[in-house]
């Protein structure tokens, strides 16, 4: 997890090693164990390392093999064994002993640019080849560690932290009225290349992007796969192989000494939890775990309960902790309240002490989204595809063991009547009215009429056979905002979050297995926690939070509603109301999430103000 940032420079220009070793040392918060700059001439790399792999305890970055190609890389390589094997068969003299900076150059080396198509794992990083003048730079392929980048005349600057890229004198500050304007609709920028900032990039998922003095090329070099088909003749191998695949995906993001789990209670955080306390008394006798799981206060949530279950059941430490939602934007005025960009969480600051609270208990922390986008029941598409094959008995058997199924899922009886009162298709939910409130010349010059309906359809919906919503949800927007909402350029603490079931061999196997019966109920992952959960556990409903902690806060007695903030200048450029609107429990649930989205624009505008009046260095340092 550690912070990386460089510059490269066209026809001989050196770079600034002063601003380097600034926009470095900027990074402390995410590699507190060294800050290092390495230079030659019109190149340079800075990395804040942290040691959270057992192999990276003698790590070193930026990193070279042959003083010719250099590194510098925030990456956890998995199939450590698998990738050297391969490597070696290819010449090279890889080693266990190896970092995974020192790994990805001899991929590199090995196979050129396709290099990443060899690796498994999240990583952002950034190669410059001094032989050929030229710099390689990747995602991995969900896009879980984020990389930025500014293209400046004759200079190209990147980083994992998009505060460190802002450093660069260079690099304007004039915001990108598009992502802006994504927020205040959806809450989220959904332009995966885009950032607030008109002169600061994201480098997607799944790219690689070469610079050189001659431009930049880009290309995405994976997708998920739509033409697997795995058949077992025997029911017992889809659960083998899957709880065999689940085991190395959390083996591989277990290598460290201190792990936490983000643990709700529900069915997929206590899977992770079961299978890493079983690594550690099998495997990892010195593993520290915890298990961390909050709370909003004037809530009833069951989840607390059921993780104290879990947890007792496997013997870990919890730490458990009550939100307070009285105020909501509590702390957001304070001079070291600082997100990179908009957010739309009320209760943030009181997140940010969440997360301060997990990393000084662990430096890893495992979480479990992914498994009910993978485990999507798609019984329309199931069905379609064995009537295009002409499988009719098939259609028939499964259709019969289908009607077993509904009537003794966790959720009993009440779950098929439920189901069936919802099985017609869903009706669009109605959309806000934003001319009210957004700037009329705003929403013009950028369609935002349309953009709000057609958003989230894109070629994706159907591209695969037998998992269709589950393979387009890949590529929705919320992910790239998950994972940086959860990074350490937005938290501030150095605590790599990590995501098993968006394990790239574990995604392959879920979207070649038939639907029926392994995707409703999750039933593939109940079955293969038999011997590694309580029943009582394994088959507990699916609980969501009963009540919205916005709501609950607006309408709690004595009611206690925000005090209304100083209008940001820059508002008006993006919001026709001519006051800050304000926040009732009575509120339309849309038309509350716009205003909440029109209060966390003006903080974070508050927020740049406070940056202009004091230097960016100097407000990262204090927060």
């Amino acid at each position: 997890m550690s912070g990386i940032a460089g510059m490269v420079c066209s026809n001989g220009v050196p770079v600034d090693s002063m601003l380097l070793e600034r926009m470095t040392q900027s990074l402390s918060f995410r590699g507190p164990d060294a800050q290092t700059v390495w230079t030659d001439g019109s190149a340079g790399f800075g990395c804040a390392l942290l040691r959270a792999a057992s192999e990276g305890e003698q790590e070193r970055q930026p990193a070279t093999l042959d003083r010719k190609t250099w590194i510098v890389a925030d990456a956890r390589i998995d199939a450590r064994d698998q990738l050297i094997s391969e490597l070696r068969s290819h010449g090279r003299a890889a080693e266990s002993f190896n970092s995974n900076p020192e790994l990805i150059l001899h991929a590199y080396q090995a196979w050129g640019e396709n290099c990443v198509e060899h690796l498994l794992g999240d990583f952002a990083f950034a190669i410059w080849d001094a032989e050929r003048r030229r710099l390689f730079c990747a995602r991995d392929p969900f896009g879980i560690k984020p990389f930025y980048y500014a293209e400046l005349p004759g200079c190209f600057i990147f980083s994992n932290t998009l505060d460190c890229i802002r450093l660069h004198p260079a690099v304007s500050g004039e915001l990108n009225d598009a992502a802006i304007a994504d927020f205040l609709l959806f809450g989220l920028n959904c332009d995966a290349a885009a950032t607030s900032f008109l002169g600061i990039h994201r480098l997607p998922r799944a790219r690689v992007l070469r610079w050189s003095a001659a431009g930049s090329q880009m290309r995405e070099y994976w997708r998920p796969p739509t033409d697997g088909t795995i058949r077992y003749r025997h029911r017992e191998e889809y659960v083998e192989n899957f709880r065999e695949l689940l085991i190395l995906a959390i083996e591989d993001r277990l290598r460290t000494k201190k792990a936490g789990i983000f643990l709700s209670g529900g069915l997929d955080s206590s899977v992770i939890a079961a299978i890493a306390n079983k690594l550690r008394c099998t495997k990892h006798p010195l593993l520290e775990l915890h298990a961390f799981t909050a709370t909003f206060e004037g809530i009833a949530d069951s989840d607390a309960t059921a993780a104290r279950a879990v947890t007792a059941a496997l013997q870990i430490p919890i730490h458990t902790w009550t939100v307070d939602g009285r105020r909501l934007f509590d702390g957001w005025e304070e001079s070291n309240f600082h997100f990179p960009e908009p957010v739309d969480d009320p209760f943030a600051a009181t997140w940010m002490d969440s997360m301060r609270r997990i990393a000084q208990n662990a430096n890893v922390a495992l979480y479990g989204e992914g498994c009910d986008n993978l485990l999507e029941f798609e019984m329309r598409a199931h069905f379609r595809g064995l009537w295009k094959q002409r499988k009719l008995a098939r259609a028939a058997f499964d259709l019969s063991e289908h009607a077993v199924q509904r009537f003794v899922a966790p959720d009993g009886l009440r779950g098929p009547l439920r189901r069936f009162a919802n099985s017609s298709p869903k009706r669009r939910e109605p959309l806000v009215d934003f001319s009210r409130w957004i700037n009329a010349e705003l929403a013009t010059r950028l369609n935002l009429a349309e953009r709000q309906t057609n958003t989230f359809t894109g070629p994706y919906e159907n591209a695969h056979p037998i998992h269709p919503r589950a393979y387009a949800s890949l590529f929705l927007p919320q992910w790239g905002h998950m994972f940086e909402h959860f990074d350490a350029g937005t938290t501030r603490q150095p605590l790599d979050v990590r995501y098993p079931f968006l394990d790239l061999r574990l995604v392959n196997f879920l979207l070649a297995i038939p639907v029926m019966p392994w995707s409703f109920q999750k039933y593939l992952v109940r079955r293969a926690m038999r011997g590694l959960l309580p029943a009582a556990i394994r088959k507990r409903p699916k609980t969501p939070l009963r009540a919205d902690p916005v709501l609950a806060a607006l309408r709690r007695e004595p009611a206690a509603p925000p005090r209304t903030p100083k209008v940001a200048d820059e508002l008006r450029r993006y919001i026709s109301c001519r006051e800050i609107p304000s926040l009732q429990a009575s509120d339309d649930p849309e038309l509350l999430n716009m205003k909440l989205r029109i209060w966390s624009l003006n903080h974070w505008l508050r927020s740049l103000e406070r940056q202009s009046r004091q230097p960016l260095a100097m407000a990262l340092k204090c927060s």
